[in-house]
């Protein structure tokens, strides 16, 4: 019994195409959690830049340590427009000491992306 050369070839040509497909959608699949992944890194990282600067401000009592809001590429801009927003939450005060939260949400998340506590000295 003999078997054509084109049969062999279309089956190994078929197991090439096949294999080929499984390698590119890991492929896909490793390129679109990397891709999360980093979007989420860089908004971690810009929270705690965003949350440190407004520790500063209300560490120097500054009146504009209030809330922030920025856009996907954190530069600040409206309530309107912003993706973030850093709230400085404000606890009960002790004798001599002011303390309050910095937090940044994620615009329609309620859970905060990046939380700070920060203590100022009032003396």
């Amino acid at each position: 019994m003999r078997t054509s050369k084109s049969a062999v070839f279309l089956f190994e040509l078929m197991i090439v195409i096949l294999v080929f497909v499984l390698a590119a959608a890991i492929c896909t699949q490793v390129f679109a959690v990397s891709y999360l992944t980093s979007k989420e890194s860089r908004a971690l990282t810009m929270s705690s830049i965003k949350a440190q600067m407004v520790a500063e401000r209300f560490k120097a009592d500054s009146p504009e340590a209030g809330t922030l809001y920025f856009d996907l590429n954190w530069d600040a801009t409206d309530a309107e427009n912003a993706e973030y927003t850093v709230a400085l939450e404000e606890q009960s005060s002790t004798a001599g000491m002011r303390s309050a939260f910095v937090n940044v949400y994620e615009a329609g998340n309620d859970e905060a992306i990046y939380t700070l506590q920060v203590k100022r000295y009032v003396g």
